[in-house]
């Protein structure tokens, strides 16, 4: 039994990355009547390997509320690769949402890697996968940014220069101190 839903969840792991591949080939571009065919067949797929997974694992099969119409996930297929997210389409799918969702979770999703890559422009140790990471673990959009703020903030405290002394007195570095009035007389070429 456990063999044989291993089997079923390899199976849909295909499939789902084969609508995932078609999404991508066709990101610059509307799909082909074949590479539209294709994703049709591994969406059904997916859908059945749902029903015979949840079967296997003794749940109730898949219900109508989570499939969509063809024309649907064809909207949201067009909508991932537009907002340069195809790997979401399977997901999106599998979850039967509705194209309004799909399109405020693609918006989500565009504007988290966006707020990663200005992130990165100033911290390149951050990933730059934190925002996908993020969402999928049901993370807001708002989450993502504060995390990113946080991560800033505490790269600039550990790279921050003070030049002033500190309140408690005590010296942060080994340095000599500086004559001030005999380094502005050396600069400016004044003679005691």
């Amino acid at each position: 039994m456990a063999a044989d839903l291993a089997a079923l969840r390899r199976d849909r792991a295909k499939a789902s990355a084969r609508m995932s591949e078609l999404v991508a080939a066709a990101r610059s571009r509307s799909m082909t009547d074949d590479e539209t065919r294709d994703f049709e067949a591994a969406s059904a797929e997916v859908t059945r390997l749902d029903g015979e997974i949840s079967a296997a694992e003794g749940k109730n099969t898949v219900d109508a509320s989570t499939t969509i119409s063809r024309a649907d996930a064809g909207e949201i297929a067009r909508l991932c690769a537009a907002g340069g997210v195809p790997g979401m389409t399977a997901t999106l799918l599998t979850e039967g949402v509705s194209v309004d969702d799909a399109k405020k979770r693609i918006a989500a999703a565009g504007e988290a890697t966006n707020l990663v890559a200005l992130a990165r422009r100033k911290d390149a140790s951050i990933p730059e996968d934190l925002g996908a990471k993020m969402l999928a673990e049901g993370k807001t959009v708002e989450d993502i940014r504060a995390a990113l703020f946080d991560k800033l903030v505490a790269a600039e405290n550990e790279t921050s220069i003070s030049s002033h002394v500190p309140a408690d007195g005590k010296k942060t570095s080994d340095g000599k101190p500086v004559d001030l009035v005999a380094d502005m007389k050396r600069r400016h070429g004044v003679k005691d």
